[in-house]
């Protein structure tokens, strides 16, 4: 009896366990059949035509600013300041006067050298006249001679501290900042004001020296800034280091740059291409083409499709590994991967992969031409 109360149990178990396991893999199947029927979801994006342009490689570097004169002007006699001739910020003229210091000291010292130095000629004209009647002597001459080189030097060396005592401007240029005050105690070599000539500007920086074969004096440099975003500013090459440091390889460099409307400014850090003499025929791509990814770029090709239902044209996407080269204005070189005349997709790339439709909504207005010399 309980052995086949048992069987019916047994044979119970089966069936609503195996009904279980039956209606689980029914409904995964229909699952796998409903997701296999299901139609792709068609994508729309933006594409650009790879092309072939000319490409002239640049040397990259980064350098600093400063003015083709630039100094701190300061005071080389020590004094009260007595008068101030110039405002913050004033562009002044070369031989400008900007400070006067108290002279007066000096002014009475050198009324009495003037005094001393009249009495000295007279006396050495009287000596030479008497030396024509033999009625002095030659060395009573040459002592009045002295005499009279040594009051002109003491009187000149007086008007020389005079006129240090009035500081003018060395060059053109625009003044900073005032750093001192009527009635106060200068001393020598305290800054007064600083003063840059803005109309043409000088950028220092380094080249590795496998560069120095494309790199000489007279070469157009395009250079760029954090200040003036999205604005290029041409120099040239005006001196090359003839020293290598041993250290690092490196070779330094000065590019010279007009600045007639003064954006550049002494000490800005800027971004410096040396572009090279001779360009090369590439294929480039908008830079928002490309997938950036540690496995390797890649970009999406859009290949032929069929018509859909609308009437507008569905097509396949092909996901392709590229190898990339030198990129600036919006485009980057592709040097494998993508032919002239392929058609990438330049957004909406997060929502693709291999074999997505897509439907191309417009031209990618973004997308820039490439540079074929400087402009």
């Amino acid at each position: 009896m309980k052995a086949k109360r048992m069987m019916i149990m047994l044979v119970g178990s089966a069936v609503v366990f195996g009904g279980v396991f039956g209606f689980v893999n029914f409904r995964n199947t229909m699952i796998k059949q409903y997701f296999a029927s299901m139609p792709k979801p068609v994508v729309a994006v933006t594409t650009a035509t790879a092309s072939l342009d000319e490409w002239r490689s640049v040397v990259p570097a980064v350098g600093t600013l400063q003015a083709v004169n630039g100094v701190d002007i300061a005071g080389s006699m020590s004094g009260l300041v007595k008068e101030i001739a110039f405002q913050s910020g004033q562009e002044v003229k070369r031989g400008q006067p900007l400070l006067r210091l108290d002279a007066d000291v000096e002014l009475g010292d050198l009324r009495s050298a003037e005094a001393e130095l009249a009495l000295a000629r007279t006396s050495y004209d009287r000596s030479r006249a008497l030396l024509r009647s033999d009625t002095v002597s030659v060395a009573a001459v040459e002592k009045a001679e002295a005499e009279l080189k040594v009051r002109q030097a003491k009187a000149g060396g007086l008007q020389a501290q005079i006129a240090k005592k009035a500081v003018t401007a060395p060059f053109d240029g625009v003044l900073g900042v005032r750093k001192v005050d009527l009635g106060q105690y200068l001393q020598p070599g305290q800054v007064i004001v600083n003063l840059q000539d803005l109309s043409l500007m000088l950028c220092d920086f380094t080249v590795s020296q496998k560069d120095l074969g494309v790199v000489a004096v007279g070469q157009p440099v395009r250079l760029t800034t954090d200040a003036w975003v999205g604005h290029d500013f041409e120099g040239t090459i005006a001196a090359i280091e003839p020293l290598v440091d041993a250290k690092t390889g490196m070779v330094g460099v000065q590019a010279k740059f007009p600045n007639p409307d003064r954006r550049l400014r002494p000490g800005m850090f800027a971004k410096i291409e040396i572009v090279r003499p001779a360009g090369d025929k590439v294929v480039t791509v908008p830079t928002s083409a490309v997938s950036y990814n540690l496995h390797g770029d890649a970009v999406f090709v859009v290949r032929d499709g069929t018509p859909a239902a609308d009437g507008k044209a569905v097509k396949t996407v092909e996901r392709v590994v590229v190898q990339l080269g030198d990129r600036r204005d919006g485009v980057v070189v592709v040097r494998q991967g993508v032919a002239v005349g392929d058609v990438v997709v330049t957004s909406g790339q997060v929502k693709l992969e291999n074999g997505s439709l897509v439907q191309i909504a417009a031209e990618d207005p973004l997308r820039a031409p490439a540079r074929t010399a400087l402009q």
